[in-house]
């Protein structure tokens, strides 16, 4: 008989690229997720179908990282499967059929989905669901990593393990610090809206590499090799002189990451307190702040500026109430919107008629 286990999607709510430098994120599951039917078998394969992924076979014990699969389904279950192993958690075969209503480039994290699920399955079927949700991330960031090929932080796995609203401090990559935060985004009159700007993430690895590069010289130049490490006053007193060194950019994205971070954890703390208008506040900051310092809304390697078009377009119908940031990585992907209820279809035909593809999952 199947067993069925579900990992929502994730979306990010504040600290774009700070979970890399170790500072503090807020996210939260969402209704738009995947879903398996797995059982145990007797053989020495592992079988995974997987919708929008495809059909994959490996034997049991065959889980060395293979450059051919860089990129691939493939290499996330080999990884997920490596650390189980590497953990001491043997297992043995099993089936499982996935379906998915994650979105294609919708940046609600179909891969960290993927991950998580498959670490849930064997989790499921082998350990009575004794393996924790940090446990689960921390598979899924590896397998990524080391198999697939993508640097990522911890975020989207630590947010699809444990679904709900998340606060994460990053400062200790191994064992970070996170709660969840007690909110019913369905009770504010806002609609989370996720709006497709039409292009996709292809040939954007080296931007978001950047970004963590930048950091990281600041970082280092301040003698630490991370920017959580450094104080804030050190960074500021040192500020005209590391502009002179290195130029604007990675001092302005090592500007954005102190702020970024403080304000992830003004967010959680307005949340905490029923306070959503402070909370929109905060966000339209952090927009402001990923635009004008990060400056991960335009890349070169994205020449039709889709992700900027969509993020204007956004906030031209929505007017005074706007509340538009770029979601996740950025220079390409998705925005994400707080859209009053009862303007959110309106707003979703116009911005769908300018090109622009509108959703609204719920925050679960």
């Amino acid at each position: 008989m199947s067993e069925f286990f579900f990992v929502p999607g994730r979306t990010e709510l504040g600290g774009n690229h700070t979970d890399h430098q170790g500072g503090c994120v807020l996210g939260a599951g969402v209704s738009l997720g995947m879903t398996a039917a797995a059982r145990r078998t007797d053989t020495d394969l592992i079988r995974v179908n997987s919708e929008g992924f495809g059909s994959f076979e490996l034997e049991l014990g065959d889980f060395d990282p293979r450059p051919e699969e860089a990129g691939s389904p493939m290499a996330l279950i080999r990884g997920v499967c490596s650390s189980f192993i590497e953990s001491g958690n043997v297992f043995g075969g099993f089936d499982a059929e996935i379906s998915s209503e994650i979105p294609a480039g919708s940046g609600l994290s179909s891969s960290a989905a993927f991950e998580v699920l498959i670490g849930k399955i064997i989790s499921g079927l082998y350990f009575g669901n004794t393996v924790p949700p940090l446990r689960l991330a921390q598979f899924g960031q590896r397998a990524e990593n080391e198999f697939f090929g993508k640097p990522c932080g911890l975020l989207d796995q630590l947010v699809c393990a444990l679904g709900g609203v998340v606060f994460a401090n990053f400062a200790d990559p191994e064992n970070p610090e996170f709660r969840r935060v007690d909110f019913d985004f369905s009770k504010t009159g806002y609609r989370l809206g996720i709006i497709d700007c039409g292009a996709g993430h292809q040939n954007l690895t080296g931007d978001y590499a950047k970004i963590a590069l930048d950091m990281g010289l600041v970082a280092q130049s301040l003698g630490h090799e991370r920017l959580c490490e450094a104080e804030e006053a050190e960074f500021l007193a040192q500020f005209p002189i590391l502009r002179e060194k290195f130029g604007e950019r990675p001092v302005f994205r090592a500007l954005h990451f102190f702020d970024e971070t403080r304000r992830a954890r003004e967010e959680a703390e307005a949340l905490d307190r029923g306070d959503f208008t402070e909370f929109l506040r905060l966000f339209r900051e952090s927009a402001e702040s990923s635009e004008r310092y990060l400056k991960n809304i335009v890349s070169e390697n994205e020449p039709n500026r889709l992700l900027e078009k969509c993020i204007r377009r956004a906030r031209e119908i929505l007017g005074g109430s706007a509340a538009v940031r770029v979601h996740g990585g950025g220079f390409a992907g998705t925005a994400q919107a707080f859209v009053p209820a009862e303007t959110a279809g309106r707003f979703a035909a116009e911005m769908e008629s300018s090109g622009f593809r509108c959703f609204f999952p719920d925050i679960v």
